[in-house]
């Protein structure tokens, strides 16, 4: 089915019609980056398990965000052995 079928059936002018599929395209991309944060905050502060992140957001990402954690506490507990150095 052409755009300007599709626009003529919900009334609008064609470019009229690509501005709000474009426009609520972004909206839900953005709605989707936001939920994918609130995951991810969620997975770092411990409040939900690798298998749940796994399961919301698919195996590649959750892997990622895994290995973003184990770095980042890594990082602290070599900061705190650093610091424990500095004041003996």
């Amino acid at each position: 089915m052409k755009i300007g079928a599709v626009a003529s059936e919900h009334f609008e002018t064609e470019q009229k019609y690509m501005q709000n599929v474009i426009s609520d395209s972004v909206r839900e991309e953005l709605e989707l980056k936001d939920v994918k944060r609130q995951i991810a905050s969620k997975y770092a502060e411990g409040k939900i398990s690798y298998e749940s992140l796994k399961a919301l957001l698919g195996s590649k990402e959750a892997e990622r965000l895994k290995v973003y954690k184990e770095t980042i506490l890594e990082s602290f507990l070599e900061a705190d052995e650093v610091a424990k150095g500095l004041t003996a």
